[in-house]
């Protein structure tokens, strides 16, 4: 009875304190739809779309979909390296460079053309927000010859009472992509603390 009463009170905890769900054996946060998950933090909420994701085991990169939405009083200077994934083994993988990803990675436009889910669904999370035009990650469309054109940003600045939606890269994680949980880290110096979102890739 003791062990029974100790795991609800810890799922109560987890629950009240995080948002967490249970996912197979994991935990998660919570679903904004089938492939979409929800983070909130003081100044910040953000969503991550898994669809993508989905079907990229065999190549070298791991796209992840990213909506970012300004819930604080400034504007966020957002930065492609403000973004961190985690796996399971607490290894930490950073955003890879547009350069890299364009001569390497022949899906860029694949991702956000056919698998993109949030356009849609960042409208109805953010209602009464405003979208920022958005790009840390190149497309082959944006690609002249041997050179990229100049329309990836390093930085966005996202105004109060605003949101982005974008596609970003990490090197494929050593645990592999599918069914495995990750966890996306945002931080940012204006904000108070770090937002994360725990997720499942399904």
């Amino acid at each position: 009875m003791r062990a029974s009463l100790a795991w609800v009170w810890s799922i109560l905890l987890c629950v009240a304190c995080g948002g967490y769900q249970p996912e197979g054996d994991a935990w998660v946060d919570r679903r904004l739809s089938r492939f979409a998950y929800v983070g909130e933090e003081a100044g910040a909420t953000l969503v991550v779309g898994t669809q993508a994701a989905r079907y990229r085991e065999n190549e070298k990169f791991m796209p992840v979909e990213i909506a970012v939405g300004n819930t604080s009083r400034v504007a966020l200077r957002l930065r492609r390296t403000d973004f961190v994934l985690v796996d399971t083994a607490g290894i930490a993988y950073e955003t890879v460079e547009p350069a890299v990803l364009v001569k390497e990675y022949n899906l860029l436009d694949m991702d956000r053309s056919a698998l993109g889910v949030l356009p849609s669904q960042a409208a109805s999370a953010f209602p009464g927000y405003r979208l920022t035009p958005s790009k840390f990650s190149p497309t082959r469309a944006a690609t002249a010859g041997l050179f990229t054109r100049d329309v990836v940003h390093d930085e966005i600045v996202v105004p109060t009472g605003h949101y982005i939606v974008d596609f970003i890269y990490f090197p494929k994680p050593a645990t592999g992509i599918e069914g495995r949980r990750f966890e996306l880290v945002l931080s940012n110096a204006a904000l108070e603390g770090s937002v994360r979102v725990s997720f499942v890739v399904d």
